[in-house]
């Protein structure tokens, strides 16, 4: 292990087993994907913060397995759409970014991190494999990079996302779940908050999970941004 992974691996800490039959870390490990410099990155410097817009964040619109008082339901329970079965997803297409990218599915990283695409699929989104999918009970995770140095990649625009935009899913099953944004945050790295992105939730959920934050040549991002989603009903 590099003395950079070592110390990637040491900001993560990992998440108590709440809901999921594995346990995962936070998703510090995630950052652009580093492609082979083509003499290109000098031109495309990469940006020195990366925030969400104003009004995007609503902490209290999201069914995140936050302790609640009894007998309070998550908001919008009353609208739940009812959980589906199983099905691995494939594509996801998010029409506010003009974007329609290929699903893979993916277990953890060895480190015990969420999947994270490789550097030849700075373009396509990892699906957690060993936690919900799309649709089912619970939060799926699809994981993208944010950047190359050639330019934008995968889930470049999640950050800019808005309450109540599509994000929809086709599974192998012949079906397409449809999701709405609920809150889009940014957290640094050593400040995830895993039970709030991992926890078991109510509702079918969907969480997109890019880097973010203030990047540099030695580190990569400080930062990651989570897209929360609820299954449309």
């Amino acid at each position: 292990m590099t003395t950079r992974q070592q110390r990637v691996a040491a900001r993560g800490r990992r998440l108590e087993a709440v809901a999921a039959a594995v346990t995962v870390l936070v998703a510090g490990a995630l950052c652009a994907a580093d492609l082979p410099d083509d003499g290109t990155a000098a031109q495309r410097p990469r940006p020195g913060l990366t925030t969400v817009a104003d009004g995007v964040s609503r902490p209290q619109a999201v069914d995140a397995g936050l302790s609640r008082p009894e007998g309070r339901e998550s908001p919008g329970a009353e609208a739940a759409s009812p959980a589906l079965p199983r099905s691995v997803p494939t594509h996801v297409r998010i029409p506010q970014l003009k974007a329609d990218l290929e699903v893979f599915p993916a277990p953890a990283e060895k480190d015990g991190t969420p999947p994270v695409p490789a550097k030849d699929d700075a373009h396509r989104v990892a699906w957690y494999e060993h936690g919900p999918s799309p649709g089912e009970q619970g939060p799926a995770l699809l994981v993208g990079h944010l950047d190359t140095h050639k330019g934008p990649a995968a889930f470049a625009g999640v950050g800019s996302l808005e309450p109540g935009a599509e994000v929809r899913v086709a599974r192998a099953d012949g079906s397409t779940v449809v999701f709405t944004v609920d809150s889009v945050e940014q957290y640094a790295k050593d400040r995830f908050p895993n039970d709030r992105v991992y926890g078991p939730t109510e509702r079918p959920q969907l969480r997109l999970i890019t880097c973010g934050g203030s990047w540099t040549k030695e580190e990569g991002y400080d930062a990651n941004i989570v897209a929360f989603a609820s299954l449309a009903s």
